[in-house]
């Protein structure tokens, strides 16, 4: 007699979860005013536009702690990832100055040409955001005692550490160099640039190192490893994608390194994976929104 065969069983599908885990953000606690194109520096070079910047600000009264968000190389203040990001931050209860300035320069070296005079009108002008921000932060329900700098891709890091004597540097360099000459004239006068904390989201602290051997008095004006020293008193929190760019993430390492060894209260968060931009959304969005929150909130 002949077994009855076992009929076969069908491969068993994966049955999907009842739900997928979600990131939520959390809600803007306060309603914003946004104020677009408020000017705060003239440029010297002629037929140069008077430059501006946009201010997000919690209704409610303050005084707010101040971010100022100094968009990257190549980039402008009216990009939906600055808009968007700032006025996020600011229904999270701070006020956000963005300003913008002018730059066409995408590489080192086209910043060291013609004596570095980008470089200074790039300096220059966020010096004088700084000082706009000390000047009218309380026009618009911030804090003027305390300023925080966030820079995408390390920029406004040359602001943070030299601060008032920026225009004392330069025009040092510029005896030595035979120019270039000052390149902006500040809309705020008689107020500090001094900046209180530093926040650099994922920067690469090494691109200036090429200028050390080929233009080292500019490259006593940008590397970051060579402004170590000025500012002791300065807060720094980098911000680093790890996975991504893992060179990038480890030149982070060494000059967050760098400035323990010298006394700086710093601190590195890594972020994992991500792109160069600020995320649009997701737990990257919110770690880097609370760093920026703890930083200026302290």
């Amino acid at each position: 007699m002949e077994a009855t065969p076992t009929p076969l069983q069908p491969t068993p599908t994966p049955v999907p979860p009842t739900s997928t885990p979600t990131f939520v953000p959390p809600t803007p606690a306060f309603t914003v005013e946004v104020t677009k194109d408020v000017e705060y520096v003239a440029l010297l070079q002629p037929g140069a536009p008077v430059q501006k910047l946009d201010v997000y600000a919690p209704t409610e009264l303050g005084p707010w702690p101040v971010v100022v968000l100094m968009h990257s190389s190549y980039q402008s203040k009216d990009n939906a990832t600055y808009t968007s990001f700032g006025e996020e931050l600011a229904g999270r209860g701070v006020v956000v100055f963005v300003p913008q300035r002018r730059s066409q320069c995408a590489t080192v070296m086209e910043y060291a040409q013609n004596n570095g005079m980008e470089l200074r009108e790039v300096h220059e002008s966020w010096a004088c955001a700084i000082r706009f921000v000390r000047e009218r932060a309380a026009d618009f329900r911030g804090d003027p005692g305390q300023v925080t700098v966030f820079g995408h891709g390390g920029t406004g890091l040359e602001t943070a550490f030299i601060g008032d004597d920026l225009q004392q540097v330069w025009e040092e360099v510029a005896s030595l160099r035979g120019g270039p000459p000052p390149q902006t004239d500040c809309l705020a006068g008689g107020v500090t640039a001094h900046v209180d904390a530093y926040v650099g989201y994922n920067a690469d602290y090494k691109v200036w190192e090429i200028l050390r051997d080929s233009d080292p008095e500019l490259w006593e004006l940008t590397s970051p490893f060579a402004l170590i020293g000025r500012n002791p008193s300065l807060l720094v929190h980098l911000v680093q994608r790890e996975k991504d760019a893992p060179t990038l993430f480890e030149r982070a390492v060494e000059y967050h390194e760098a400035l323990v060894d010298a006394g700086y209260d710093a601190t590195l968060t890594a972020l994992g994976s991500g792109e160069y931009a600020i995320p649009w959304s997701g737990p990257a969005r919110e770690a880097l929104i609370q760093v920026i929150l703890e930083v200026a909130h302290r």
